[in-house]
């Protein structure tokens, strides 16, 4: 946080306690909760703890930060912190040019552990290790590389991870980060910060863990709500402190104690007011609210907004963070409040103002809890509603969001995540179910699956049964469910939302329906039932809008009919797919259908021994994906093409095609692809007799291999080089 007060008071048992807890020669993993109420001071006492630790010169700690957004179930943040590890991982390692912001924490992890720097050689087995697999468990990820980095640690080495929650946190999150704490491995500290009635606080089973103790304790007497009020002799150590920078404003100390005891030594009170007085905001203690309820601070604190040179825009700044709710990127809130970032830099010189705002590892928001409250019961209607303004900034932010989805090949997470939830604001039940059908995508892209899967409930329990949005989200689960490799309970949800299309007559999401259980019978092998069910699929996309449905349905029926040696009638849905692909309107899923059923008929001409054609096709195809910069469907075709002159002995135009996909998979950082690329171009060099570029291509896949821990290639490849 930013707060203009860097002089810490208080807390002395709770600091004591944690001294003890991370000396402790043990050193078994430990969760340690700091429960408070909101304004008690929860995440200035962490950051004091984090401060504590790493301070401490007979120990070597380093401290890992993430904000838990409302949205946001412990895989999620477990997730993006095995995804973090190993960006940072790569970056240490110099396999990666760009340094993300949202990693540079692991950076500092890695440098102060001198895990690479130490190294002539990254350690590729480590670096391996590291790597996240979305078709593997979280969980289970997660534990292993925690359980690997305490085997690298000194025996005084600790790692902290701060969990700090923006809001009140759902009690179904408890069992994961229960099942988490239990199996925490040696040299580990999570620290939470939880209200007295949050989930970790809340829950018989997670307290009830022998390796995690609060602070305070939930059992004392004096703190049954979690952390007090500060004491007169501390507050008085703050006004004692900063006297020579206060006497402007208050004359006599004694003035000020009256007024913090009427706000009862509130921390949240206490350290606002000190910042007014210190910035010179107010030069009178009467401008300040005599309430006792702390939360009146933020109304004082607001007047000094508004009432700013830049009021307006300070304002609108400060509504933008507060409809985010979550750590915001400085490009995304500037868009939000329609302002400048010149502007933005000239608010954020002002030393109140930044006091107000808090930087996290992963964007700023508002500090405090208190504040961001105050306005928006500025921005909500007394029922819940919202106000045109409140309206219009979530506007902006989906129109934020949906951008910052277009303009990057893989998907945003937190647009993906925000995007929903902002369109649910903006247009209830409705937009809230149709924008999940636009992020699903994404969603599913990133592995987000208990994220996507509680909206996709969410959502159901709003729309209206047995209508086109309940058959639209039925159909989205089965996606889900489809991903996760559940195809039993894919089929099932396909079959419910056909049930409801059919039962309201909805051509298009019948036609949807019918060809994803095609396609899965297609998958099992079943090919009769595949049949059936996308021929009635064509049908009901004949009478609708989605060619682009159509078009992929006819393709998955050549496939098909291929398969089950209908030559003929497999070539006659490729022909009609061709000629539907003009009635596509969207441009990209035109050009990308295009592709498909160009590289479809290439493949099928291929077999057939006609590569002259075949290679006719696969260029086309390619022309075509590089005007919407489809890279990983390029990359497959130009692969094909490797492979087709490789068959028909044009070596040189085998590796200027290879080459292409190598330098496309190179650029995506598809490190799997990548090496598979140069261990073929090493053969291709080998049968060119080129030996020189044989040992540097089998040095790079080497290398490569080592890095995905793939010890049977590395093998190969090792056995290769000795007949050379």
């Amino acid at each position: 946080m930013q707060s203009i007060i860097n002089t810490f008071v208080g807390r002395k048992d709770e600091r004591e306690k944690w001294a003890e807890l991370l000396a402790d020669p043990n050193t078994n993993g430990k969760a340690v909760v700091v429960v408070g109420k909101y304004g008690m001071g929860k995440t200035r006492l962490l950051d004091q703890m984090v401060a504590d630790a790493e301070e401490n010169n007979s120990l070597q700690c380093v401290s890992l930060r993430y904000s838990v957004a409302p949205s946001e179930s412990p895989s999620m943040v477990m997730k993006m912190m095995l995804e973090d590890a190993f960006q940072a991982a790569r970056y240490e390692a110099g396999s990666l040019d760009y340094e993300g912001k949202r990693f540079r924490q692991w950076n500092r992890l890695y440098q102060k552990l001198g895990i690479f720097s130490n190294k002539k050689e990254p350690d590729y087995q480590f670096f391996h290790a590291l790597r996240y697999d979305h078709r593997k468990n979280i969980f289970e990820q997660f534990i292993l590389r925690l359980r690997l980095f305490t085997e690298i640690l000194p025996d005084n080495g600790r790692i902290l991870i701060v969990i700090d929650p923006e809001q009140d946190t759902p009690t179904v999150r408890v069992e994961l980060w229960s099942q988490l704490v239990r199996e925490l491995p040696p040299k580990f500290f999570f620290l939470f910060a939880q209200r007295f009635k949050d989930t970790l606080t809340a829950n018989e089973e997670f307290r009830s863990l022998k390796n995690v103790y609060f602070l305070p304790p939930l059992d004392s007497p004096n703190s049954p709500q979690g952390l007090t009020d500060l004491k007169d002799s501390e507050t008085l150590r703050l006004i004692e402190t900063y006297q020579p920078v206060l006497k402007e404003s208050v004359s006599d100390h004694r003035e000020l104690i009256d007024l913090f005891h009427c706000y009862r030594n509130h921390p949240y009170a206490v350290h606002a007011t000190l910042d007014l007085l210190l910035c010179q905001k107010i030069d009178r203690l009467s401008q300040l609210p005599r309430e006792p309820m702390p939360q009146y601070i933020a109304p004082a604190q607001w007047k000094q907004i508004v009432e700013h040179p830049l009021g307006h825009e300070v304002a609108l700044l400060f509504e933008a963070y507060t409809i985010l709710e979550v750590p915001s990127l400085d490009e995304m809130v500037c868009w939000v409040a329609d302002i400048s970032q010149h502007s933005f830099k000239i608010i954020l010189s002002d030393p109140f103002l930044r006091s107000l705002i808090r930087d996290e590892p992963d964007g700023r928001m508002i500090y405090h809890h208190h504040l961001s409250s105050y306005i928006r019961t500025l921005l909500y209607n007394s029922d819940g509603s919202i106000t045109l303004e409140a309206r219009r900034l979530h506007q902006r932010a989906m129109v934020g969001y949906g951008e910052l989805m277009r303009r990057t090949l893989k998907p945003d997470p937190l647009a993906t995540i925000r995007l929903p939830e902002h369109s649910l604001a903006v247009g209830g039940a409705e937009l809230f179910a149709e924008t999940l059908g636009h992020c699903a995508d994404a969603f599913l892209t990133l592995g987000f699956f208990q994220t996507f899967g509680a909206m996709l409930e969410r959502a159901l329990s709003l729309v209206p049964h047995c209508s086109v949005k309940e058959s639209e989200l039925f159909f989205q689960f089965g996606r889900l469910r489809y991903q996760q490799g559940d195809l039993e309970a894919a089929v099932q949800y396909y079959e419910q939302s056909l049930q409801i299309a059919r039962l309201i007559t909805e051509p298009e999401r019948i036609a949807e329906a019918l060809f994803a259980l095609g396609k899965i019978s297609y998958e099992l092998k079943h090919d009769t039932n595949a049949e059936r069910n996308l021929r009635e699929a064509i049908i009901y996309y004949e009478s609708g809008p989605d060619q682009a449905g159509f078009v992929e349905t006819l393709l998955c029926l050549g496939n098909v009919l291929w398969r089950q040696n209908k030559k003929q009638e497999s070539q006659t849905a490729f022909d009609e797919a061709i000629k539907s692909v003009e009635k596509i309107k969207n441009y990209r899923q035109r050009v990308r259908s295009e592709a498909a059923v160009l590289t479809a008929r290439g493949r099928i001409l291929d077999e057939l021994g006609d590569t002259s054609q075949a290679t006719e096709l696969y260029y086309k195809a390619i022309d075509l994906t590089q005007n919407i910069y489809d890279r990983e469907a390029e990359a497959e075709l130009h692969s094909r093409l490797g492979s087709l002159f490789e068959r028909s002995g044009d070596l040189k135009t085998a590796e200027e095609n290879l080459s292409k996909a190598m330098e496309i998979h190179r650029n995506m950082t598809l490190v799997e692809h990548w090496a598979e690329d140069c261990f073929r171009l090493a053969r291709l060099a080998q049968k060119q007799g080129n030996l020189q570029l044989v040992r540097e291509r089998l040095q790079l896949a080497r290398q490569l291999f080592r890095q995905l821990g793939n010890t049977l290639k590395i093998a190969e490849i090792d056995a290769e080089t000795k007949e050379m």
